[in-house]
């Protein structure tokens, strides 16, 4: 799948993994606020290594129908961070790596947030919510 801009100079592609390596490059520099998680709200550990784990690709999803691009990003916020706070941040960010490419908007940004990270341990709290930004 690509995204596909047309203009009076012709087309420009861009693939749905280049644009989910953006956003989860983004997320990753939030660590401060957040970890991501797969759908069923397990933690990834962040690796430090020079490339992308694959497992951050769960984290991430960029959908495309009839020219409207949706996206889903799974999250576990740190503890004592706002969860709103941290849900505009990543709206920001990702309609920011959007705009760099010259392209609309998604039609709804979900950031879906499936635990709270509960004390050093490293004990989670799960949750289930559910913030959605639309851009029409």
């Amino acid at each position: 799948m690509s995204v596909i801009v047309r203009n009076s100079y012709g087309a420009i592609a861009v693939n749905k993994g280049v644009i989910e390596r953006m956003i989860i490059e983004d997320m990753l520099g939030m660590g401060t606020f957040l970890m991501l998680s797969n759908k069923k709200g397990k933690p990834i550990k962040e690796k430090p290594t020079p490339i992308i784990d694959p497992d951050y690709y769960d984290a991430v999803e960029v959908s495309e129908k009839k020219d409207q691009v949706k996206v889903k990003i799974y999250i576990v916020v740190k503890n004592g961070k706002n969860i709103s706070e941290t849900a505009d941040m990543i709206f920001e960010a990702v309609e920011k790596d959007f705009e760099m490419l010259r392209l609309p908007k998604p039609v709804t940004i979900s950031v879906k947030v499936r635990g709270l990270s509960g004390d050093k341990n490293g004990v989670i709290i799960k949750r289930n919510i559910d913030i959605v930004r639309n851009n029409n």
